[in-house]
């Protein structure tokens, strides 16, 4: 059921201290672009509406999010936090509502739920959360008299005594829905040297009627915002930590925490190791007693119990039980590979199902193909499955034997317990149990070489 709430965020920034053509909240963090962790957190609160207010880089975000549940509002240029809280007026439904940058990530719904509930129980028109961080850096000071909240002071405008004050405003808002605050937003005038109104005045506006207040968050951590690819990196490392334990302590070994990235999507089974190197994205599930990397790179990729996969790339494929996956495969979309089978050294397998316990060694591709259990894919084998214009399927019966450096041009079936002979060119259908040779007739020439060294002919 949804809440009597309605949720804002802020996508406005050019994120010029990124450095990129990309807009900031589109950078990934684990594999997911920062707004999307923030959407997630505000999800679990069921608001009313959620509203993404844009700026320059708006058409690009919303391409991003496209059929998800969300309303947009264009604030143009940026002209400031209260003009963007502006923007998104017309959308808004409920009678209270969150305001939050699109670059916190890590923030959790706990502390939105409570800064909710704060606002609620003191009847305020404007509350904000606040910490203590090690480094309060660039944020804006919280002056307090009394216990409550009478100003933000910036930190360009700041006295050295205001300086060290350690509490700062996290940008994480709540107000409510009501003339008054509009009001008092349309007061706030444009200053500085982009001509920007911060929603920061407002504190100082609302606090002599107590209409404003700040709550504390306890971790930072929590808080913390993406400003440049430094914060980004630091973020990452908090993100994939949290996930690493909670891994570990359900029974995952991960030798070297620090040498892994993971979605926070991901499943893992217990006693299933992760081995340095090894990338999990996406929602990428791995069963129990497995072994993956070092050098495994995983994306929405299914993976059953007791496989090993190591210095090998699977992209949406599915592993089952026992299997050997490595080193240097690449599984692409739709590689299905059965139980104990075994693809080794550059073999590369897309849209194609390995039954039970089949054995691809090294060295081949197959594509768009069937291959029956057991049967035996020699090194080199091609399935020539594209003509230029469209795909065809190759079948491989059960305990098929592929000779090496064979190419089989689909759409081609091999029987059952049917032989392919080394090098051959298979274009016709080969019948169960059969022996099929399709390569050209070896030709000797006698003392050639010799010849050709003493120039003749």
């Amino acid at each position: 059921m949804a809440n009597p709430l309605d949720v804002v965020i802020l996508a406005v920034g050019r994120g010029t201290r990124m450095r990129s053509r990309t807009p900031k909240v589109l950078h990934p963090l684990a594999g997911l672009p920062l707004l999307e962790h923030v959407l997630r957190t505000t999800s679990a609160l069921t608001p009313q509406r959620t509203i993404v207010v844009v700026g320059p880089g708006g058409a690009e975000i919303k391409k991003a999010f496209a059929g998800r549940d969300l309303l947009f509002a264009d604030l143009g240029e940026p002209g400031g936090t209260a003009a963007a809280v502006l923007a998104a007026r017309p959308a808004l439904s409920s009678p209270a509502f969150l305001v939050l940058p699109g670059d916190v990530p890590l923030v959790p719904p706990k502390a939105l739920s409570a800064l909710h509930d704060f606002h609620r129980r003191h009847s305020l028109l404007a509350s904000f959360l606040t910490v203590e961080p090690p480094e309060p850096g660039r944020c804006g000071r919280v002056m307090r008299a009394e216990g409550r909240a009478m100003r933000i002071v910036s930190t360009k405008d700041a006295t050295p005594e205001e300086l060290s004050i350690r509490e700062v405003n996290s940008g994480i808002w709540c107000f409510s829905n009501t003339d008054r605050l509009w009001q008092a937003l349309e007061g706030i005038s444009p200053t500085g040297a982009q001509g920007e109104g911060s929603l920061t005045e407002l504190v100082e506006r609302l606090s002599a009627q107590s209409l404003v207040d700040a709550l504390p968050w306890a971790n930072p951590e929590d808080l913390l915002r993406v400003d440049d690819r430094a914060d980004l990196a630091r973020l990452e490392g908090i993100l994939r930590a949290r996930v690493t334990t909670r891994l570990m302590r359900e029974g995952v070994s991960i030798p070297d925490p620090g040498a892994v990235y993971l979605s926070p999507d991901v499943q893992v089974g217990p006693d299933t190791v992760l081995h340095p190197g090894t990338h999990l994205w996406g929602h990428t599930q791995v069963g129990e007693g497995c072994e993956i990397g070092p050098g495994a790179y995983l994306i929405d990729s299914r993976v059953g119990s007791g496989v090993r996969v190591w210095f090998s790339v699977l992209e949406g494929a599915l592993v089952e039980e026992g299997a050997r996956i490595g080193p240097f495969a690449h599984l692409r979309p739709g590689a299905r590979v059965g139980p104990g089978a075994r693809v080794g050294n550059f073999v590369e397998v897309k849209n194609a199902t390995l039954g039970e316990g089949v054995k691809a060694g090294h060295l081949a591709y197959i594509g768009d193909a069937e291959v029956g259990a057991h049967a035996n894919i020699g090194a080199g084998t091609i399935t020539c499955n594209y003509d230029g214009v469209r795909k065809y399927r190759t079948e491989i019966g059960p305990g098929a034997f592929i000779g090496s450096n064979s190419a089989l041009v689909a759409p081609v079936r091999i029987g059952e317990g049917a032989y392919v002979g080394a090098g051959s060119v298979i274009t016709e259908d080969v019948p169960p149990y059969a022996l099929a040779l399709g390569r050209a007739a070896q030709t000797i020439r006698p003392d050639w070489a010799k010849k050709r060294r003493e120039g003749g002919k």
